[in-house]
C-alpha cells in the first residue's frame, strides 16, 4: 500500500511540474505578445526591455514554483506511512 501511495504522489508531483511550468511559459508568452525575442537556454534575446523584465519575472516565478513544489514533496511524503 505503501509503494501504491509513493507512486500516486510520484505521478502527481510530476503532472503539477511538467503542467505548471507549462502554464508559466503560456502566461509569458501571452504577457509579451507579438514582441519580438529569443529564448537560448536560460537567456533572452531581445531588444525590448518590456520582454526582458518579464522573462526575468516569470524566470523567478518557475524558480519560486520548483522549489515550492519540492518543498511540498518533503512534506507530503513525510506524512506517508
Amino acid at each position: 500500500m505503501i509503494a501504491f501511495t509513493y507512486a500516486v504522489i510520484a505521478v502527481v508531483f510530476v503532472v503539477l511540474g511538467i503542467g505548471g511550468i507549462m502554464y508559466l511559459d503560456h502566461r509569458f508568452s501571452l504577457t509579451v505578445g507579438d514582441r519580438p525575442f529569443a529564448i537560448k537556454g536560460r537567456r533572452i534575446e531581445s531588444d525590448d526591455p518590456f520582454v526582458v523584465r518579464q522573462f526575468k519575472k516569470f524566470y523567478a516565478l518557475r524558480v519560486a514554483y520548483s522549489l515550492f513544489l519540492l518543498v511540498m514533496l518533503f512534506v507530503v511524503v513525510s506524512h506517508v506511512g
